[in-house]
């Protein structure tokens, strides 16, 4: 072998086709190779041990077909429970490979933080891709900014709380004993969402707008057309712009919230959703070679914590490659083996 082995990181273990020959398919060749590396206790045998147990335990995922029609492949778990603490500093930027660095996004990350808009006391606080950050609000109630996101509101007088969210993020309203400050209003996209003292999350992207109600009790209101829903703990309200409806659905805080770990829970998930999420989390665009693979469906608990590893991921499952063009990622058939 001609590779300078000894100089890699777990990064480039993961990336060498015959590292993965070895871990993958365990050819002759590679097994004596890799096992005689690994019994010279080079330098960078952490990383390289680090690096098989990744690749194994990626490989080892069961796959479940569903109905043949389908031609879906799902897994069942992917990432081992993460738990993590939001500061009330942004939080968590992602260690990016040199292939995915873009020098766009740089900007994006250092500006990501509070900043406001000085013009007729308007407040306006921005979220980057790939981060998460908390504000305080003049009441003391909570907002958490999911990744690419815009909470903004204006001075707040006679005790009207109203502020208006781009993007995602989970709300904790502090309730007041003023009885002009009794509502909390949401604008978020066409749809208001008033509150007393309660936790639910507001997500409006890609023109659809979702509301998950964890604990307390909202209202959602369509202006468009009047129609009013009334949310109990675990309630979704969802709407949609095509149908200029509301429509009410039952979930979990362990699915709507996944986000707050840095986390998909997978439930019959499409590999299109999954790209839409990506895109909206990272800001890249992402291309299938393949469009049939955008319905697949996937099952268990995709990381989102590093878009390297969330790549890596889908590439293993989808039996895909990646190929990147500025901020542009092509996913196409990579010609290999299915584990």
């Amino acid at each position: 072998m001609e590779q300078n082995y000894h100089l890699f990181t777990k990064a480039d273990f993961l990336e060498d086709a015959f590292f993965l020959e070895w871990v993958k398919h365990g050819t002759p060749e590679a097994t004596a190779f890799w096992t005689a590396y690994r019994d010279s206790a080079p330098a960078n045998l952490a990383a390289m041990e680090d690096a098989r147990k990744t690749l194994t335990a990626i490989l080892s995922l069961e796959r479940i077909r569903p109905a043949a029609a389908d031609k879906a492949q799902v897994w069942s778990q992917i990432q081992m429970h993460l738990t993590r603490e939001t500061p009330v500093v942004p939080i968590a930027k992602p260690r990016w490979k040199r292939w995915m660095v873009a020098a766009a996004l740089l900007p994006l990350m250092i500006f990501a933080a509070w900043y406001f808009m000085r013009p007729a006391g308007m407040h306006r606080v921005e979220s980057g891709y790939g981060q998460q950050v908390r504000v305080k609000l003049p009441d003391a109630s909570v907002v958490i900014l999911n990744s690419h996101s815009v909470l903004t509101y204006h001075h707040w007088k006679d005790g009207k709380r109203e502020v208006w969210l781009e993007g995602e993020a989970l709300f904790e309203v502090k309730h007041t004993e003023v009885p002009a400050a009794q509502h909390f209003t949401v604008h978020a996209g066409k749809v208001n969402v008033e509150v007393l003292g309660t936790v639910f999350n507001v997500k409006q992207r890609r023109e659809v707008t979702e509301v998950y109600l964890r604990q307390g009790k909202v209202k959602v209101s369509s202006p468009e057309n009047g129609q009013v829903l009334l949310l109990k703990p675990d309630e979704k309200a969802s709407y949609y712009p095509q149908k200029q409806q509301l429509a009410k659905n039952i979930t979990d805080a362990k699915t709507a919230l996944a986000w707050r770990e840095h986390k998909m829970l997978l439930k019959q998930t499409s590999v299109r959703d999954i790209i839409h999420t990506l895109q909206d989390t990272y800001g890249f665009t992402i291309i299938l070679q393949d469009t049939s693979i955008a319905n697949r469906t996937l099952e268990g608990t995709l990381s989102l914590d590093n878009v390297n590893n969330v790549l890596f991921e889908l590439s293993a499952i989808l039996n895909v490659k990646i190929e990147k063009n500025n901020d542009t990622l092509y996913l196409k058939d990579s010609g290999q083996r299915g584990y």
